[in-house]
């Protein structure tokens, strides 16, 4: 069976780029993967002032030209699937969805949960998007930064902690480690303590299965760790990132940031998170 990828693309209040599109499909033309394409246009709810407004604001008519700028961006991002799509000779199936603006992150969610991973860029209007995902799919995400262009995933970097959210991750990423050639396993020694017996393990599981290992200990001497771990991943030319997403409480998360909120708000390499 090949592998399902799910690619969400947005509409409002900014759509989706065309460069996600064309990343997506290499990608999946890469893998030999079929892509589900989603389209969201959006639903503004009717809300009435509680009390007339100073300003002459024309709330119906802002809802309905937002809805009808939805509905044409739509259109434009499947028109440019269809064009890319047929470029590449990759069959692609695209559905079309609509949502209360407010619930979009939710149903795009819900959606993911029946494909292998989704696929998005970052941004910082997609940034709750994305985080709804991650936390609420129970599938693994695949963010592209912005100006990335997708190629043969050849060296695959995994962010290792030895951590349950990396064990997430590492199950989601199988389809990319079984047509890989080099695995680099990056620690950052003095961030938190590392099982080196546990990282040779796997290293060795690694090498059993035919790839080539690269081990780095690398040190973030109180940089952001994320900047590290990029950094390393890009000196070993790696074309993944592999990474346990949110690995601590939500709440946590939200107050003091973390490793994963560094990677979404400075991303430099393709990476797969899971929650």
């Amino acid at each position: 069976m090949n592998a399902q990828f799910h690619l969400p693309l947005l509409t409002y209040p900014d759509p989706s780029s065309f460069a996600l599109i064309q990343n997506a499909i290499d990608f999946a033309r890469h893998q030999e993967a079929r892509l589900r394409v989603s389209v969201f246009q959006v639903k503004i709810p009717r809300v009435s002032p509680p009390f007339p407004s100073i300003i002459d604001v024309d709330v119906e008519k802002m809802s309905a030209d937002a809805e009808r700028s939805s509905r044409d961006c739509a259109a434009t991002l499947i028109e440019t699937v269809r064009d890319y799509a047929g470029k590449a000779d990759l069959a692609v199936t695209i559905s079309s969805f609509e949502a209360t603006q407010p619930l979009i992150g939710d149903r795009i969610a819900e959606i993911s949960r029946i494909y292998d991973l989704s696929i998005m860029e970052t941004s910082p209007i997609a940034s709750s998007v994305i985080e709804r995902i991650l936390f609420e799919s129970g599938r693994p995400l695949l963010l592209f930064p912005a100006d990335n262009c997708c190629g043969r995933i050849d060296t695959v970097a995994i962010a290792w902690d030895g951590s349950a959210t990396l064990a997430r991750a590492l199950t989601g990423a199988r389809v990319f480690l079984d047509k890989a050639s080099k695995a680099v396993l990056i620690s950052v020694t003095d961030d938190k303590a590392i099982d080196a017996d546990l990282r040779d393990r796997f290293a060795a599981l690694v090498r059993d299965a035919g790839l080539a290992v690269e081990i780095v200990n690398a040190q973030s001497q109180g940089a952001p760790v994320a900047g590290t771990i990029q950094s390393a991943a890009a000196e070993a030319r790696a074309d993944l990132l592999i990474a346990g997403g949110f690995g601590h409480s939500r709440l946590r998360e939200l107050i003091l940031g973390g490793v994963t909120r560094s990677l979404l708000n400075g991303l430099e390499v393709p990476v797969l998170l899971c929650h």
